[in-house]
């Protein structure tokens, strides 16, 4: 009678909040644990003690989400990547019909770097997930190459016919190429404690954007 009173009493609603509900609430508040501890101290210093005092919960309710602080940490990771690029994606459309490829750029970029202001998600983005594990650095290369890839398609949309015409092998080494140097400029202005104003900081990086531009223009 007790088991089967303690198995019913789970699927009740409490304060209005049904069971399902309940959970997203926690698994929320473990991911905004997580963004503000691996974006301050970090996330070899984040131990299981701060990070529950800091969601308000209790470590029961954070393996019931996770199986571990690294699963946690990819899954904010993961999170704040698919951010950024839906804050490059929608400034981007807003601008792209309009043709203008120097709005274009200076947009997108803007975009980027106002995602990349919050010093938290820098952090995590860009150091925190370093050298945790194989698997960790293996999530880390793949977004990398993810946004090699929504580069080429910004610029397919912008020159087809030289995206078409180059190897892809090239087109491929270059757009890693721009990441790396975007990334590089990302890290450096957070290690910096954003001193640089962010106009200034895309400004320096759409020269290198506009330098690509250059050069499709003229083998097209």
């Amino acid at each position: 009678m007790t088991t089967t009173r303690r198995k019913s009493s789970r699927g009740r609603t409490y304060g209005g909040e049904s069971p399902e509900v309940r959970a997203r609430r926690r698994y929320q508040a473990f991911l905004d644990a997580g963004l503000e501890l691996f974006g301050t101290v970090g996330y070899r210093a984040t131990t299981m003690r701060k990070l529950c005092k800091t969601a308000g919960l209790t470590d029961r309710y954070f393996y019931a989400s996770f199986h571990s602080m690294e699963d946690l940490l990819v899954v904010v990771y993961e999170k704040q990547v698919a951010e950024i690029q839906q804050h490059i994606l929608t400034a981007v459309l807003a601008v792209q019909p309009k043709g203008d490829n120097q709005a274009l750029i200076n947009t997108g970029l803007d975009a980027f770097f106002a995602a990349v202001e919050d010093a938290r998600v820098a952090r995590v983005v860009w150091q925190e997930i370093m050298g945790v594990s194989p698997r960790v650095d293996a999530l880390y290369n793949q977004t990398v190459q993810n946004f090699a890839s929504l580069l080429k398609s910004l610029m397919q949309g912008i020159h087809p016919d030289w995206i078409s015409n180059q190897d892809a092998g090239l087109v491929h080494r270059v757009a890693l190429g721009v990441v790396g140097s975007v990334s590089q400029v990302t890290l450096d202005w957070l290690l910096s404690d954003y001193q640089a104003p962010r106009a200034d900081v895309v400004a320096s990086v759409a020269m290198i954007l506009r330098g690509l531009l250059l050069v499709a223009e003229a083998d097209s």
